[in-house]
Formats: structure tokens, C-alpha cells, sequence
């Protein structure tokens, strides 16, 4: 197995993954931190 080809592509298969997290970052700390409040 070629494992430079292998992490080469598992790093490119994250990229958007990672940059999708970090645009809607602050939506997850806001559903977040209402759903942890009791009332």
C-alpha cells in the first residue's frame, strides 16, 4: 500500500469538512449552550 497517496487523500477528503466546522462554529456553540439550560 501506498500510505503517502492514502494520508494525501484522507487529508483532502477532511479539508471540507474542517472548513464547514469552523464557518458554522459559532451556531454550534450557540444550539449548544441553549440546550444546556434548564426551563
Amino acid at each position: 500500500m501506498n500510505f503517502g497517496l492514502l494520508a494525501a487523500g484522507s487529508v483532502i477528503a477532511m479539508i471540507p469538512c474542517v472548513i464547514l466546522y469552523v464557518a458554522l462554529q459559532r451556531y454550534y456553540v450557540a444550539g449548544l449552550a441553549s440546550g444546556s439550560v434548564k426551563g
